[in-house]
């Protein structure tokens, strides 16, 4: 199995997405181009969704389905990690990793993620999510783990 650990704000949404029409009327509105961006790995890649993003804990799963539904995510997220607070998120990307048979992964955040170099890529959260990260975000899944 390979997953994307996902964060939302910064990497889904992003300051430019105050500049996008068509985000009233959402729940929570994602960047165009992040969607754009994020359908096309999950199209190129046998990938879940992970949750590692604040969010997780304020919006239930029907919440979040709903979220992913109404911007247009090909794909519903698949679970999350554990709330361990948010200056510890590696720890909890760690602690999901050593419970699951994994393949590859890759982490999308706007913030540090330490212990994971190999598989982590750091998104601005002043563009978000953009095709320009996806031949880098498809390199790291095709990784084999060891």
């Amino acid at each position: 199995m390979k997953l994307l650990f996902l964060d939302i704000d910064g990497v889904m949404t992003s300051n430019s997405l105050i500049k996008e029409e068509g985000t009233a009327g959402k729940l929570y509105p994602f960047s165009k181009n992040s969607v754009i961006a994020l359908n096309n790995i999950l199209e190129s890649n046998n990938v879940k969704i992970i949750l590692t993003s604040s969010w997780r804990t304020v919006f239930s799963v029907e919440k979040q389905c709903q979220i992913f539904e109404e911007n247009g995510v090909s794909q519903m997220p698949r679970g999350a990690t554990i709330d361990l607070g948010f200056e510890n998120r590696s720890m909890e990307i760690q602690e999901y990793l050593e419970r699951r048979e994994v393949k590859g992964f890759v982490i999308l955040d706007d913030m540090a993620i330490e212990g994971f170099d190999d598989h982590f890529l750091r998104i601005n959260p002043e563009s978000g999510l953009t095709l320009d990260h996806v031949p880098t975000i498809n390199s790291i899944l095709e990784m084999a783990l060891f």
